[in-house]
């Protein structure tokens, strides 16, 4: 900040109305106010006179002393009417310095503080212009260039002494607009908490307000703001349509101020914005609850304990993102919430995997204590890759262990209640690792975000190529399952504050954070890839949920890709509703990767592994059909209701029954490349086979009078009929691998095709 001295000269003329008992003293300063202003201030230090606030005083003169050729100095305002101007119209130089002198006009102004004794007053408010540099600014002594240092009262001279200089730096940063808060009104429509609201904001002097309609909102060139303290109303964002969020160059936060982005009174849907592009001072709060975003381009300077809170609830989480230096005073700290929910009945266990997300006390992270959210009854658990996948979880309890910046862990309570994990500390920017990965059991680390935004998993992925596979494994315990994602499909892009997540090792090594990762995420949308069909799951007594993406891709096998598919891990919860593709070599997947090649004609059959732990109604619900080009089609068989085929593209949902003790592999996936049904030249009966059967797809309005197949000797193996009407028709063939040839007649035609037969 800038630290300017001045040297003052005063006179001060009291009315010949009142008489003091005995002499008054007095004092002068020079010194930086707590916005960065050089200001000049004066005060009584003695006199056992009462004059009034109707006493006159009739002139002040001083002036001010600092390094020559440095800078100039402009009034910004004097305060108390004070009436202060330009004494000699600009500096002079003498012996090494430059002098400004200023002096107070005729007009009767009030004493200090009303002659409150041992208070000091601002007399005037200055800016330093001109230069960039540091110096020593001091008040000229008194009688200098035959100019006196002193207040004038009834004739009377009171020279006050100069107590007081200072080493400033200069230029000054100008807040242009201070907020006010003086729209008013009742708190439900947010008059005197809004932003964009020009009447609660004025100008850098106390009366001087903004010119015309400009305020600080949307970005507008030059807005440095200050947000002083000991108001009523202080700023909070709406988000209507015109609303989004807020912009300027520098802000200050005074002491016992604060600013929230954004109010969740108004809304809690849309994220509000701050944006800063300069430079942030803190020494009041800045609150960021959920969906509540600050992005501040230059330094920031905390100097409050808890001064920045990025605050997390049920419906989501804060964001702050640095792009300089954070720098803490005395008792700075920032503070982060995470939000953890427990539908769990009570006596059970909810687990929620977590990481530190502020560094606590220089520790390189957070002990365990930081991590007790329900005092008495929080179970921890660290996940040792050293161990085999059984035994991966091991109990800790110490409240000194150390949980490092990066790293991951589980918490569960018993007590079914919702709990906001809090952590008090510095914040984590910049290059940053968690504990090197050893790859040597399990091959599965559990590390965790350690920003206080979000972070692109597929860039963070992208740069650690060399220690892991592309996906990641997140708990989701209101789902009851673990949320996969796999080169670049499957869940969140973007991993939230305090995540901890899985990742697969491929050697061993440490993966490194960088600020490039960073984003603000509101995590409430899911990106659709081409060819890609998500199924969900819902249903039963306990509202379990789960999900499974198929996808078509290049470079991708029928078998495990280890970069494209995502393994499904099962739930921690006996009971819990899962499903699984199963792929060619037998591979479990939440996530399944198949040659993209597979789309163009022929039939591709997807089994879907079904398990719930309840009898009970359940409900298949399918996205991203329109993903697939024009033409493809895609059918559920349920092979349990009588082989039935659900066409999705026409319908995406499916309801049914099941039970925890029928067989798993009830369901089927059937993919068809693009058919030309609307072409009548075109149209035709499609032959495939998968496994044991074949299949059988009119595409043609002609009804087909029988179906013939033989071995490749020639015999007849199994000859039936269709129904009218019937679409899609499925024929056993044989448990015995061999090729076969089917024979299709219809009304004006015959259709053959060779298919192969396996187990």
């Amino acid at each position: 900040m800038k630290n300017i001295f001045y040297k003052i000269v005063l006179t001060v003329l009291l009315s010949s109305s009142f008489l003091f008992v005995s002499a008054q003293t007095f004092e002068i300063r020079t010194v930086e106010n707590e916005i960065g202003y050089l200001t000049v201030q004066m005060r009584e230090t003695s006199g056992t006179g009462t004059p009034t606030t109707a006493t006159n005083i009739v002139d002040i003169t001083f002036v001010v002393r600092y390094p020559a050729g440095a800078v100039d100095l402009t009034l910004l305002c004097s305060t108390n009417d004070y009436n202060i101007i330009d004494g000699l119209n600009g500096e002079q130089n003498e012996g090494g310095y430059d002098y400004h002198y200023w002096n107070a006009s005729n007009t009767p102004f009030n004493p200090p503080n009303n002659w409150t004794t041992g208070e000091w007053e601002d007399i005037a408010v200055f800016e330093a212009t001109g230069a960039t540099g540091s110096g020593l600014f001091e008040i000229a002594p008194n009688n200098w260039d035959g100019r006196s240092l002193n207040w004038n009262q009834e004739g009377t001279d009171y020279t006050p002494s100069i107590n007081g200089d200072v080493t400033y730096s200069y230029p000054t940063t100008v807040y242009n607009f201070v907020w006010t808060g003086a729209a008013g009104g009742p708190p439900s429509a947010h008059n005197g908490n809004k932003w964009e609201n020009t009447s609660n904001w004025e100008g850098k002097c106390s009366g001087d307000a903004p010119p015309g309609n400009y305020f600080p909102y949307y970005g507008e060139a030059g807005a440095n703001i200050l947000i002083p303290s000991g108001l009523t109303n202080y700023p909070e964002v709406t988000t209507a349509a015109d609303e989004w969020g807020w912009a300027c160059v520098k802000m200050f936060i005074e002491s016992g101020a604060h600013v929230t982005v954004p109010d969740l009174s108004t809304n809690t849907s849309t994220p509000a914005r701050l944006d800063i592009s300069d430079n942030l001072i803190v020494k009041g709060k800045l609150y960021l609850p959920a969906l509540g975003y600050a992005t501040v381009g230059g330094s920031t300077e905390i100097d409050a304990a808890s001064g920045i809170e990025v605050q997390a609830d049920a419906t989501g989480v804060g964001s702050f993102i640095d792009n300089g230096t954070i720098t803490y005073g005395t008792s700075g700290l920032g503070k982060v919430q995470t939000y953890l929910t427990n539908t769990a009945t009570a006596g059970s266990f909810h687990q929620h995997i977590v990481g530190p997300t502020v560094d606590v006390a220089g520790a390189g992270g957070a002990v365990l204590s930081a991590f007790d959210v329900a005092a008495g009854s929080t179970y921890a658990y660290d996940w040792d890759e050293a161990q085999p996948v059984a035994d991966g979880w091991q109990n800790i309890y110490s409240n000194s262990y150390l949980v490092a910046t990066g790293d991951g862990i589980a918490l569960s309570t018993t007590d079914a209640t919702d709990h906001t994990l809090e952590m008090t500390g510095e914040f984590i920017t910049g290059n940053t690792n968690p504990p090197a990965l050893t790859y040597s059991n399990n091959h599965y680390e559990l590390i965790s975000n350690p920003y206080p935004s979000s972070i692109d998993f597929d860039a963070f992925a992208a740069a650690n190529t060399g220690v892991i596979n592309n996906g990641y494994w997140i708990w989701n315990p209101g789902t009851g399952n673990y949320e996969n994602r796999a080169g670049g499909a499957g869940s969140q892009q973007y991993v939230q504050v305090g995540q901890a997540f899985f990742v697969e090792t491929n050697s061993a090594g440490s993966v490194q954070f960088t600020n490039a990762l960073r984003a603000h995420s509101s995590d409430a949308f899911r990106e659709t890839l081409p060819n890609m069909l998500t199924m969900k799951v819902h249903g039963g007594s306990m509202g379990y949920s789960d999900e499974l993406i198929v996808r078509f891709t290049d470079d991708a096998t029928n078998g495990y890709d280890v970069n494209l598919d995502g393994e499904k891990w099962n739930s921690m919860y006996d009971d819990a509703t899962m499903i699984r593709s199963i792929a060619e070599d037998g591979s479990e997947l939440a996530i399944n990767a198949l040659p993209l090649e597979g789309l163009q004609g022929d039939m591709v059959s997807v089994p879907v592994n079904f398990q719930c732990g309840y009898t009970a109604e359940y409900t298949f619900d399918f996205e991203g059909i329109d993903s697939f080009e024009a033409g493809n089609e895609v059918w559920l068989e349920d092979k349990k209701d009588n082989d039935k085929w659900i066409y999705l593209n026409n319908n995406p949902h499916y309801t049914f029954t099941a039970t925890s003790y029928e067989p798993n592999d009830r369901f089927i996936i059937h993919f068809f490349g693009p058919t030309s049904i609307n072409n009548k030249d075109e149209a035709k009966v499609d032959i495939y086979s998968w496994r044991q059967y074949a299949y059988i797809k009119n595409v043609t309005n002609e009804k087909i009078k029988k179906v013939s197949i033989y071995n490749m000797a020639g015999s007849l193996v199994s000859e039936r009929e269709i129904p009218d009407g019937q679409k899609l028709s499925k024929i056993w063939v044989s448990d015995h691998m061999a090729y076969y040839v089917v024979q299709v007649i219809t009304e004006s035609g015959v259709y053959t095709n060779k298919i192969l037969i396996t187990k």
